[in-house]
């Protein structure tokens, strides 16, 4: 059996194709859609895991709201050599978290690209960037054989375009996920850039000779393809792509609206100094939020509070950290994001412990918030019609997918480049995953 496997930073999908119809695998029972699993991960101490939806629900049932408490504890041995003296070994202590109910990864797929991410200690076992998402494809693995009932024989994984900004990233990060494959023991395993099996699910119903560009714009990347296509035939012209996707929008909202809630500007003591740059540099994503769950930030932040001009906004800080709320603030966030696609304008709000507000967010001042993420996807797209050796009049169709591609800042700027009348939308996001079950069927993608 061949399957598809569009692992991607927010969403996974996995799908079969028997030469005539795609079929999508039910990855995950507890979601509102089962046939999309969020790319999650949770472990407890003992070493339970849990994937997808019910990884985030654990993680808030036994985190948010809860006030972390310190003890010390060993933590191991440092031996150190001196001249003269010779090698002593010393026991380490370090303040842990005294009763963590678990551990989640999320936006995994972001970390391949950076050389910094080795590995992390998880409840005392040093684990590797590549056996987290191993454990993931692991899980996703025996979901797939379950629901068909046939071993996996062939796998197609979606990769994006470029992970990275550099040659150097990108072969780190394709190099590292195939080490997860490996340790995931899926067997002969083959990749493809992510639009361009969204481009062969929408050849597999056409019969003309179409010049298609892709636009791919996911929770962790944005990806352009040109192809040109002529019923079985299909060949691309070009591909390009930035390290842009919906996290990085959803970081806009709360970088660019919402960290006045948190204590933005304030000043410290008489001789009014600024508020320390890191406590907001910190609330770019809600994992960062959570590294600041440590006793000398927080002796930070309470010398903040007591000395600021803004006591209620620091006291929100001061909430949102000590008490988990970070990822709970990140998905109003994102909610909001998703409605503005509908809506003129939403309105977000929180009301939990120190934190409280409502904030109006119009669609406008969400567009202006992301204007720069918009200028450098606008250029992708233009870079890749001219390496295809294309004007925007030549290209027939062009195709939407990917949860971001849906808001409408971004669809004008496709509609500017190219007419309105030229755009279709794919499903966003199970049309990556049906192309890459269709190339598995066909023996297409990368195996080296």
């Amino acid at each position: 059996m061949r399957v598809g496997l569009d692992f991607g930073t927010t969403n996974t999908t996995a799908a079969i194709y028997d030469g005539a119809k795609v079929t999508l695998v039910p990855l995950d029972s507890v979601a509102a859609n089962p046939n999309v699993l969020r790319t999650a991960l949770f472990i407890t101490p003992e070493g339970q895991q849990r994937i997808g939806r019910a990884a985030i629900n654990a993680f808030t049932e036994g985190n948010v709201g809860r006030e972390i408490v310190y003890e010390r504890r060993y933590v191991g041995t440092v031996t150190n050599t001196y001249a003269g003296v010779g090698t002593i070994t010393q026991a380490v202590e370090g303040l842990i978290d005294s009763n963590p109910p678990g551990r989640l990864f999320q936006s995994i797929k972001t970390m391949l690209r950076d050389p910094s991410y080795i590995r992390t200690n998880v409840f005392g076992q040093e684990t590797t960037l590549e056996e987290l998402i191993a454990k993931i494809l692991r899980a996703i693995r025996r979901e797939i054989e379950r629901f068909t009932g046939e071993k996996i024989s062939a796998i197609t994984v979606g990769r994006p375009v470029h992970y990275a900004s550099t040659p150097e990233g990108d072969a780190l990060a394709i190099r590292r996920m195939r080490e997860a494959c490996e340790l995931a023991d899926l067997p002969n395993v083959s990749f493809m850039p992510e639009p361009v099996a969204a481009a062969h699910a929408f050849a597999a119903s056409q019969r003309e000779r179409r010049n298609i560009i892709v636009f791919d714009f996911g929770g962790g990347t944005l990806d352009v393809t040109v192809m040109a296509i002529d019923g079985a035939k299909r060949q691309v012209l070009a591909t390009d792509g930035v390290p842009i996707g919906g996290d990085v929008l959803d970081s806009k909202i709360v970088t660019g609206a919402l960290r006045q809630y948190f204590g933005d500007g304030a000043r410290l003591g008489p001789r009014k100094l600024p508020l320390p740059a890191t406590l907001m540099e910190h609330l770019d994503n809600w994992q960062n939020i959570l590294e600041m769950h440590t006793p000398k930030m927080l002796d930070i932040i309470e010398e903040a509070v007591r000395t600021s001009d803004k006591p209620k906004e620091l006291k929100a800080l001061r909430s949102l950290v000590r008490e988990n709320y970070g990822l709970v603030l990140y998905e109003h966030a994102e909610a909001a994001k998703r409605r503005l696609s509908s809506e003129r304008q939403v309105e977000i709000s929180m009301h939990v412990k120190d934190i409280d507000f409502d904030h109006l967010l119009p669609r406008f001042e969400f567009e202006r918030l992301v204007g720069p993420e918009a200028r450098a996807i606008g250029d992708c797209v233009d870079r890749t019609v001219r390496a295809a050796g294309l004007s925007h009049e030549q290209i027939d169709v062009v195709l939407r997918t990917g949860g971001s591609s849906r808001i409408p800042r971004f669809i004008k700027l496709l509609a500017d480049r190219f007419t309105e009348d030229r755009l279709r939308e794919q499903d966003p996001f199970t049309s990556v995953g049906a192309g890459l079950a269709v190339a598995a069927y066909e023996g297409l993608g990368e195996t080296s």
